[in-house]
């Protein structure tokens, strides 16, 4: 398994793996790197000779095979995109598999899969004759630094405040980011610095907001006011394990500003400690009060037990959030 940084210093090298496979829980990294490759392999960006995209679900491994033994026309080298291939039956992998003992040196063979199974003869040889590159999600507290670096390399700052604020009110998702970051740098115009009104003014407080009121209600004992945020939340589009990290980063802002309450902290630098916008900090810390760090430790318990049940037991995503609110409402772990 290599690393997207060593991706691209092969891309970089124009040294271009015949055989590449990008996967992982982050898309928009995904795309940023299957745009570098495009680059790299075709001469120009519209190049319908030599650049050839199916999806796993409705094409064959003979469509495939006969696209990568087909030499590039007029260039080169030739791309072949095989998008979602975590998607293709284990029958139709096999007759691509023979192809990975001797690829040809003028084509890439580029799959792009949102996560591959360890278990399937098909991956395990790939990994013998190809180049696999996972791309992670973005740790929650590597946000800020993102943000700030993106910025950076367009000559604009933003201050401490805004940018705990920016971070407080998007997902970790980088498309979410970016596009918020886009909206925020459109509305600045010429400035070069974005300030805490700016977020206010452009960023959707939709979200945070109700993440926040979701967070107050579940420490007053609001059953009816939380189910009725929560699956708000989901109507709204946001996937029941979003909604479940958005709680998840709310309840770790409280067991961080109530410790740090505990430790006779300054208000400022509880603030810049646990990364909230100062204004923002009274609310948390009435919130924090309601809990102990013996609850904070078994409210963990909680969301591990629920994002294990999201991503691996079937069972209805929404409804293990609704059940994960009750038990919190509840206060089920005393």
């Amino acid at each position: 398994m290599a690393t997207p940084e060593e991706l691209y210093r092969l891309l970089d090298s124009s040294r271009i793996p015949p055989l590449l496979l990008l996967c992982g829980q982050e898309p928009f990294l995904i795309q940023q790197a299957v745009r570098a490759v495009r680059s790299a392999v075709l001469a120009s960006e519209k190049d319908d000779f030599n650049d050839q995209q199916f999806h796993a679900k409705e094409t064959t491994a003979d469509q495939v095979l006969e696209a990568v033994l087909t030499l590039p026309v007029f260039a080169e080298r030739k791309l072949v995109t095989v998008k979602d291939v975590h998607q293709m039956p284990a029958a139709e992998m096999e007759r691509l598999s023979g192809y990975l003992d001797n690829p040809v040196a003028e084509t890439c063979l580029l799959l792009v899969a949102e996560k591959i199974d360890n278990r399937r003869k098909f991956f395990q040889h790939f990994k013998k004759c190809g180049l696999i590159v996972e791309f992670k999600p973005l740790a929650e507290k590597s946000i800020p630094d993102y943000v700030r670096r993106s910025l950076d390399r367009l000559d604009i700052r933003i201050s401490a405040d805004a940018l705990a604020l920016f971070c407080s009110m998007v997902g970790p998702g980088l498309h979410e980011i970016h596009a918020e970051l886009d909206k925020l740098i459109s509305y600045i115009g010429e400035a070069t610095l974005i300030d805490v009104k700016d977020v206010q003014a452009v960023v959707s407080r939709g979200r945070a907001e109700n993440v926040f009121a979701l967070g107050r209600a579940v420490g007053q004992g609001n059953a009816e006011r939380a189910l009725s945020l929560a699956t708000g939340l989901c109507a709204g589009g946001e996937p029941p394990l979003l909604v479940l990290s958005l709680l998840v980063r709310h309840f770790r802002q409280l067991w961080k500003t109530r410790e740090l309450q505990v430790q006779n902290y300054y208000a400022k630098d509880i603030a810049r400690l646990a990364g909230v916008p100062i204004f923002a900090l009274d609310g948390l810390l009435q919130q924090a009060k309601r809990f102990s760090r013996k609850d904070f430790v078994a409210i963990y318990g909680l969301f591990l037990e629920a994002d294990l049940a999201m991503k691996s037991s079937g069972a209805d995503a929404e409804a293990l959030l609704e059940s994960l609110v009750l038990k919190l409402v509840r206060r089920s772990w005393q």
